[in-house]
């Protein structure tokens, strides 16, 4: 009985160890096959990376099983439909927010890297030659950068000869002056308001005002005062004084508009020196030599009629006694209108001429002796002794010198 039991369990144990053999076979064969199911891979997420053996056949799979998610923007290598091979790499970029505002607009972009003008460019903006960037365009982007671009508009400035224009994106016209470092001065002229905001094309200019004051002299020329000398024979001068120029200060605000002159204001005139006038005295009395040689003094001259007259004439008593109640003389008495008083005594050259012409040397001297009813105005009538003589005379044009 011994005996039969232990060929008993020496029998089992041999067929569990059979068993236990077989299994660990069919084990190590399904381990293998198991191993053979299964993939290694690696999977980059924005830099974290880790090795995973999976059984997924894709890689969408691997990211669901894993809630792996992607956000906007977000990119993966490869594609989600891609199938896992064994080593095969998986490879996630995040992508950054990154804002962008121009135009009065903003837009919220997603990239996973670039310049900022690469960002511009995926926004559908279009950068002007003076626009404003809040970065500099080949700058790398961060996240959650803001990139602003500011538009400018053209003003342009005149002042001092010269233009300027000037990319602005607004302000007053005077901070536009100051961009432009242009001074103002308190009589310069702008054509706008100093207050008033910009447009584009705008042109700002300035007038610079400028004032000189001038000063002139000029010459005051010397008057020439005659004046009269009774101790002087006439025709004869004396100088008394000489004259001097005197000198006049004038003054005078001259405008310049930017350089060009517009407008002369007199402001003051002054004598600084005073002329001296050039004094001169003439001689008063005179003069004229008489037929004979003699020199007499007369006071003035008067342009007559002269006709001739007998003591025998209409009107006469034959006795020769003139209107002065003196007797007539031949070469001595005339008669005058009533404005020359009896008694004058007058030269007359004509006479002198005429008698002289005939043998007869007289002095010329009359006196006016006489009236007569035809005597007025500028006529006279002198005396002769015969009709013949008076006949000869006629009516003769003379000049009759006053003697005094």
């Amino acid at each position: 009985m011994n005996s039969h039991k232990w060929g008993f369990w020496s029998k089992f144990t041999i067929v569990l160890l059979i068993v236990l053999v077989i299994a660990g076979v069919a084990m190590t064969k399904l381990t293998q096959y198991v191993q053979g199911l299964s993939k290694q891979v690696v999977l980059d997420d924005d830099g974290y990376r880790v090795e995973i053996k999976t059984f997924d056949s894709s890689v969408g799979q691997l990211l669901d099983r894993y809630e792996i998610t992607l956000g906007p923007g977000d990119e993966i290598t490869p594609s989600l439909e891609e199938a896992l091979q064994d080593d095969t790499e998986i490879k996630i970029t995040r992508a950054m927010e990154v804002s962008v505002a121009a135009d009065g607009h903003k837009q919220v972009l997603h990239v996973t890297d670039g310049t900022v003008r690469g960002v511009l460019e995926k926004a559908n903006v279009r950068l002007r030659e003076h626009d404003i960037i809040s970065y500099p365009l080949n700058q790398q982007v961060k996240p959650f950068d803001r990139i602003e671009v500011t538009r400018t508009m053209p003003v342009s400035v005149v002042a001092d000869g010269h233009e300027e224009v000037l990319h602005v994106v607004g302000g007053t016209v005077q901070d536009i002056l100051a961009e432009a470092n242009v001074s103002l001065r308190e009589q310069d002229i702008i054509n706008c308001p100093l207050s008033r905001q910009v447009k584009p094309n705008d042109s700002i200019k300035v007038t610079r005002i400028d004032e000189e004051m001038e000063t002139e002299t000029e010459a005051i020329p010397y008057k020439v005062v005659t004046r009269n000398n009774n101790s002087m024979n006439d025709g004869t001068t004396k100088l008394v004084q000489e004259g001097q120029q005197g000198e006049l200060e004038r003054k005078t605000l001259i405008t310049y508009h930017d350089g060009v002159e517009i407008n002369r204001e007199l402001v003051s005139e002054k004598v600084t020196v005073k002329p001296q006038n050039r004094i001169i005295e003439k001689g008063t009395i005179k003069r004229i030599t008489t037929g004979r040689g003699d020199s007499v003094r007369y006071t003035k001259t008067r342009k007559m009629t002269a006709t001739a007259y007998t003591a025998n004439d209409t009107g006469m008593d034959g006795k020769g006694i003139t209107a002065s109640g003196r007797k007539v003389k031949p070469f001595y008495t005339i008669a005058a209108p009533p404005d020359i008083p009896l008694g004058t005594k007058v030269y007359i050259p004509e006479l002198v001429e005429y008698w002289a012409k005939r043998g007869v040397s007289i002095s010329g001297i009359f006196r006016v002796e006489d009236r007569g009813g035809a005597i007025k105005g500028n006529k006279i009538d002198i005396y002769m002794e015969d009709k013949s003589m008076t006949s000869s005379w006629g009516r003769r044009k003379v000049t009759i010198y006053i003697l005094k």
